[in-house]
C-alpha cells in the first residue's frame, strides 16, 4: 500500500520525544531552564501519540507517521505561513507497578487499563510542556484514549477551558457500564467532576486535580450513544447535538448554539474523532458509523472555532491506515488534513497577506 511502502525507510518503533524548531534543530523536550525563540502569537507544537489499546483493532498507532509522511507540517504551513511549527515525535511512556497493581485489583476488567494511564500521565506532562514553549499544541493519535491526557494536560495550564468534542460516540462510559471493556470510550468520564467518584482508585486528584466544567463540554456529531451514555449525558446535564438535531436546525445554528454555550473568557480545546465524519468521507476508522457529519459540515464547524482565535488545544484521532483499501486510507488521510488545514488558517474565501499589493497599481 502506498502508505507502507512510504514507511519502509523508516522504523515505526516509538521514539524519544524531540523537538524541533524552526530551524531545524533538534533537543530534548526536558526543560533545562532555557528560552526557546519563538513568537508568542503564532507557534504550534505538534505531539504524535501512537497509542492503540484503548480499543482492539491496531493500526491506528501507525496514524501519527502516516500524517507526517503526508505532508502534515507542510499543509499546515501552507495554511498559516507565520506559523512557527515545532514537531516533539512521538510520546514514550512506561508502565510502573503501581498501576499494574491498580489493574489487577481495581480495573481488571477494563482492557490495557495501565497502559492507558501510563500514557496519559505522560501526555499531560507533555502538553503542559508544549503550552510553556507554544500559544498551541496538536495531538496526534492514536485512539480517542488520549484524549483523557491532552484535554487533562491542558486544564493544570488552563483552568478556565471549554471542551469541543467532535464525534461519533460520548466516549462518557464508565468502568462498570462499559460493555466492550474498550477504555477509548470512556476518556471524558475522567475529566468531569461530577464523575470523579467513578474513578475513585484512579488516584484522578493528583495526576489531573483539575476538572472540566459540565457546562463547558459541547458534543456535536453524535449518533452511536450507548444505553448508559445517554443517561449520562441527560443526568449530569451536558449539552450535545446529534445528528438527528443537526438535519433538523443545521450546522450554522449548531455553531451558534455551540458558541453561545461556551464562556467567551475561555481557551477552546477542540478533540477531533475522525469517525464525525461520514464514512464515505472518512472509512478508515475503527468504529465507522453511516450518517456522519460531510467534510463541508466538518470544515465548516473548526472554521466557526477557530475564528474565535481561543482555540489552545487540538486532537485529531482514530484514522487507521490497517482498515480498508488504499482508496480508503487516502481518502480518511486527505480529509483529516483537510480539518487541520482548516483548524489553523487556511481560508475557502481566500487571504492575501505577504504579497505585493501594488499589482494593480496604486488608487
Amino acid at each position: 500500500m502506498w502508505w507502507s511502502r512510504k514507511f519502509a525507510s523508516r522504523s515505526l518503533r516509538l521514539h524519544r520525544v524531540k523537538s524541533t524548531g524552526s530551524s531545524g534543530s533538534t533537543r530534548s523536550t526536558r526543560s533545562t531552564g532555557s528560552t526557546v525563540p519563538r513568537d508568542p502569537e503564532q507557534s504550534l507544537g505538534i505531539i504524535g501519540v501512537p497509542f492503540a489499546k484503548g480499543q482492539g483493532k491496531q493500526g491506528v498507532e501507525l496514524a501519527p507517521d502516516l500524517l507526517r509522511q503526508s505532508s502534515l507540517r507542510q499543509v499546515i504551513q501552507s495554511s498559516h505561513d507565520g506559523l512557527v511549527i515545532r514537531d516533539y515525535g512521538n510520546l514514550q511512556y512506561a508502565v510502573d507497578e503501581p498501576l499494574l497493581q491498580q489493574q489487577r485489583v481495581h480495573y481488571h476488567h477494563i482492557r490495557n487499563y495501565a497502559d492507558f494511564m501510563a500514557c496519559n500521565r505522560a501526555l499531560i506532562e507533555q502538553v503542559k510542556l508544549m503550552l510553556a514553549e507554544n500559544t498551541q499544541f496538536l495531538a496526534i493519535g492514536g485512539d480517542h484514549a488520549i484524549g483523557f491526557g491532552s484535554v487533562a494536560g491542558h486544564l493544570q495550564h488552563t483552568p478556565n477551558l471549554s471542551l469541543v468534542w467532535i464525534d461519533a460516540h460520548a466516549d462518557i462510559n464508565l468502568h462498570s457500564t462499559s460493555q466492550s471493556g474498550n477504555i477509548h470510550g470512556m476518556p471524558v468520564s475522567f475529566l468531569l467532576e461530577q464523575l470523579r467518584n467513578t474513578w475513585q482508585h484512579a488516584g484522578l486528584q493528583e495526576i489531573a486535580p483539575n476538572c472540566l466544567p459540565k457546562d463547558q463540554l459541547v458534543y456535536i456529531g453524535l449518533r452511536d450513544i450507548d444505553p448508559y451514555e445517554a443517561f449520562i449525558l441527560n443526568k449530569v446535564g451536558i449539552r450535545y447535538y446529534a445528528m438527528d438535531t443537526i438535519d433538523r436546525v443545521g450546522v450554522p445554528k449548531i455553531i451558534e448554539m455551540t458558541l453561545d454555550a461556551l464562556d467567551p473568557q475561555n481557551k477552546i480545546h477542540v478533540s477531533f474523532d475522525i469517525d464525525a465524519l461520514d464514512s464515505n468521507v472518512a472509512p478508515s476508522t475503527g468504529t465507522a458509523v453511516r450518517g456522519g457529519l460531510t467534510l463541508r459540515e466538518g470544515i465548516s464547524i473548526v472554521e466557526a472555532l477557530r475564528d474565535t482565535k481561543r482555540v489552545q488545544g487540538v486532537d485529531l484521532v482514530e484514522i487507521n491506515p490497517k482498515l480498508g483499501s488504499e482508496r480508503d486510507v487516502r481518502t480518511t488521510v486527505e480529509s483529516g488534513l483537510e480539518i487541520l488545514k482548516s483548524m489553523f488558517g487556511y481560508r475557502r474565501s481566500g487571504r492575501w497577506s505577504n504579497i505585493d499589493t501594488g499589482i494593480l497599481g496604486s488608487d
